[in-house]
Parts: structure tokens; C-alpha cells; sequence
């Protein structure tokens, strides 16, 4: 289960991938406070309801959908080092300034709105752009090490930043909280600039491509020739079509609880913060068991039988919530088992579907294909929050919650096909050169 731990791995001794990796350490425990803390912000201090806070949420992810449409092809052909560096530091400015509005009692929720739409189209790009430098920075070979790795931290700054959250939310105020996680932006960009910039050089083909687009007459025409690539290279291969369907219909339901679960635990099931922090927080112990099992589990059972069984157990603790909105004085009880089996089940899913992407797609798709995903997501989960809020406010919180909790297990209908079914070993890789360290 530790593979991925042992001394002996050739990932301890890669200097630039463990600046990337000390990079995301301290900023994905920040990231768990603001994720935590700007719901509450609107929630206590503006008083925002069910509309608000759908409109909040879907503010921080209608930004990928504008990600995916235009930035593809923008991050394919940039040097994707740098573009993070500024993107951690435009998140650092977004960030930083709700506590300073708030201190000058100019905070507001139309503003809390943009500063999150900066942060999430920020975040999207940054994300887009540390999925395609991995393949090149660590070579192929060692892709489920180092996603294993990473979503480890992941995991680790999920069990522990929710529970800090809670208790510095509920000591210093949920703005004063926040800056935790805007200095972590800055830490971030110090070890991410120390990374050797040729590491996140546009590949050969990428910097072919940018001179053919510029000498087209249209930036429309280059925009779109960015999305065709991106979604042939999914179409081409089946099991990354059967992954992104699942994707989408699971978000098209999961975006409910974006808008409505902070509402839900602290109004509909009455807890402080602080218990919210840690219910959370074991959904972190949870997604880090998911990281630790998701190569022995794909040895084990096969790659392709590992993701669609990673992606059950995640319905499994999805599910968990329609008991948990009846249950009285047991919710909380639900609420952990729903913590404990959708974070594990979610990221055994994520480390090998992401790798399987890294895998079969050469490194000049990779950017574009992950755009692609990333207007499907992001459409799927913006339509969701939006309509949950609405719903909500119809028929309550709590009954939008169980239909979304049901509905979510469609995800898996796509994911049922031979093209994952049948593939037992990791899938080989197009021969590429890779950044040697």
C-alpha cells in the first residue's frame, strides 16, 4: 500500500519535482481555509440564502468553463512554470483583498462574487497547466507515482485545513482566516519559479502549431481549432470518452453540493463550524487512504476495473447523504460515512483516470484535452449550482440534497463499458522525451 512512499523510488531524489510537490504542500492546506471560509463569509456576515450561496458557488467554477473554451491552447503554447508562478500570485491578490475590504467595511457580496471568479479562472489555468507539465517533468513511467503522491498532500491538507478552518474561523473570524491561505499562494510561487523554466517549455509540436495559427486571419478560427483538437484527441479513445462522460454526469448532480452543503450542515442539521471543520477533515483521512491504495488497487483488480470501482465507492458515500437529511440526531453520524467512502472512492478514481489521460494522449494534447474536460465539468457543475439554488428555494435544502445525492449515480453508467472494463494492465504510452532531473 506504501509503494509510492519507499526510499528506494527514483521520484526522491528528482529536485524539480519535489519543488513542485513543496509547492502544492502548504498551498492545498490554504486552499482548504478559503474553501471553507468564503461560504461561511457569505452565509453569517452577509447573510446570503440558497440563491446567494448557489450564485457564490458557481462563480468560482464558471471560470473553467471560459478555461477550457479559450485557454487549452493558450496553456499548450505558454511556458506552463511561469504561467503558474502568475497565476499563484493574481490568486495571492484576490485572496488577500477580502480581509483588507472587510477591515475597511467595504466587503460586500457582489465583490466576494468577482474576487472568487478571479481565484476560480486563476485556479483553472493553474490547474490545467499542472496536469500537462507532469508527463515532461517526471516522464510517464512514473505518472501514478507522482499523481499518487501529490493527491496525497491533497488528501493530507483535506484532513487537516477544514478542521483548522473551523477552529481559526471560529477564534479570528472567517476574513482574518483567509490570509493563511493567500500568503500560502506566495510560498507556492517561490518554489515553482526555482523549477528549471525549460521543464515548462511549450513541446516542439505546440510551438509548430502557434506559427500555423498565427499566420491564420482569425483568432476565432485558432480558438476553435484548439477545442476540435482537444476534443479529438478524447474521442479517439474510448476510455477516456467512457471517463469524461462520468465526469460530466456526476458533476451535473455533485454541483448541488457545492451551492448547499454549507448551508445544509450548519442551518438544515444545525452544526457550529468548528464540527463541520472536522466532519470534513475525515473525509481528508479518507481521500488519503484513496491515495495511498489506488496502484495496489489497479494491480490488484486491473487499471481499467480500478476506476470504475473507485468511482462506486464514491457513489457509495454519495448516497450516504439521503439517510443523513433524515436521520435527526444521527446526520452526523452519515455525514462521517459519507466523508469516509466518497473522498476514497473519488480519488482512487481521480489519481488513475488522470494518469490514464497522461498516458495515451501525446504531450501536445494533454493541455487541450484537459480544456476540453474542463467545459464539460465546469457547464455540467454551473448548471447544477445554479439550479439548486433555485430548487431550493422551491422545495428546501434538504429534499434538493437527496434528488442530487440520487440522481449522482448515473455517473457510473458510462464508466461500464470494455474499453475500462477489460484493461487489466496500466496502459502503455506513445514513446515522448521527458525532462530529465
Amino acid at each position: 500500500m506504501f509503494e509510492f512512499l519507499r526510499r528506494s523510488s527514483p521520484l526522491w531524489r528528482h529536485a524539480s519535482f519535489n519543488r513542485l510537490w513543496a509547492a502544492q504542500a502548504l498551498s492545498a492546506f490554504g486552499n482548504r481555509i478559503t474553501r471553507t471560509a468564503l461560504p461561511i463569509i457569505a452565509v453569517t456576515i452577509l447573510s446570503a440564502g440558497p440563491v446567494e450561496a448557489a450564485i457564490l458557488a458557481a462563480l468560482s467554477l464558471a471560470p473553467v468553463i471560459l478555461s477550457g473554451l479559450f485557454g487549452g491552447g493558450f496553456v499548450e503554447r505558454s511556458n506552463k512554470l511561469r504561467l503558474m508562478v502568475a497565476m499563484d500570485l493574481i490568486r495571492f491578490t484576490a485572496v488577500i483583498a477580502a480581509p483588507i475590504a472587510w477591515y475597511f467595511q467595504a466587503l460586500s457580496f457582489p465583490l466576494l462574487c468577482i474576487l472568487a471568479a478571479v481565484c476560480g479562472l486563476a485556479s483553472a489555468l493553474f490547474a490545467n497547466a499542472d496536469v500537462s507539465i507532469l508527463p515532461r517533468l517526471v516522464g510517464k513511467d512514473q505518472l501514478v507515482e507522482a499523481n499518487s503522491r501529490l493527491q496525497s498532500t491533497e488528501s493530507i491538507a483535506e484532513l487537516t485545513g477544514p478542521g483548522v478552518a473551523g477552529v481559526l474561523i471560529d477564534l479570528l473570524t472567517a476574513p482574518v482566516a483567509i490570509i493563511v491561505d493567500a500568503m500560502t499562494f506566495l510560498w507556492s510561487a517561490f518554489w515553482l519559479f526555482r523549477i528549471p523554466k525549460e521543464a515548462g517549455s511549450a513541446s516542439e509540436l505546440a510551438k509548430v502549431e502557434t506559427m500555423e495559427q498565427a499566420a491564420r486571419p482569425s483568432a476565432i478560427a485558432a480558438l476553435r481549432d484548439d477545442f476540435v483538437i482537444g476534443f479529438r484527441a478524447i474521442a479517439q479513445r474510448p476510455p477516456l470518452i467512457a471517463t469524461a462522460l462520468s465526469v460530466g454526469v456526476f458533476y451535473l448532480t455533485a454541483g448541488a453540493f457545492g451551492a448547499l452543503y454549507t448551508i445544509f450542515m450548519l442551518r438544515d442539521l444545525g452544526l457550529s463550524p468548528s464540527f463541520m471543520g472536522i466532519i470534513i477533515s475525515v473525509g481528508g483521512a479518507s481521500a488519503l487512504l484513496g491515495s495511498l491504495t489506488a496502484r495496489p488497487l489497479a494491480k490488484r483488480v486491473g487499471f481499467g476495473p480500478a476506476i470504475v470501482l473507485g468511482f462506486a465507492i464514491a457513489l457509495t458515500g454519495m448516497l450516504m447523504l439521503i439517510p443523513a437529511a433524515y436521520a435527526g440526531p444521527w446526520s452526523p453520524v452519515f455525514m462521517v460515512a459519507q466523508q469516509l467512502f466518497g473522498d476514497a472512492g473519488f480519488m482512487i478514481f481521480v489519481i488513475l483516470s488522470t494518469s490514464l489521460s497522461q498516458k495515451l494522449l501525446p504531450e501536445h494534447e494533454i493541455a487541450r484535452a484537459n480544456a476540453f474536460n474542463q467545459v464539460i465539468s465546469g457547464i455540467a457543475m454551473t448548471a447544477s449550482i445554479v439550479g439548486a439554488g433555485a430548487i431550493a428555494e422551491a422545495i428546501g435544502v434538504r429534499t434538493t440534497i437527496v434528488w442530487a445525492s440520487a440522481l449522482g449515480a448515473l455517473g457510473l453508467v458510462p464508466l461500464l463499458t470494455p474499453a475500462l472494463l477489460r484493461m487489466r494492465e496500466e496502459p502503455a504510452h506513445a514513446a515522448e522525451g521527458q525532462m530529465a532531473d
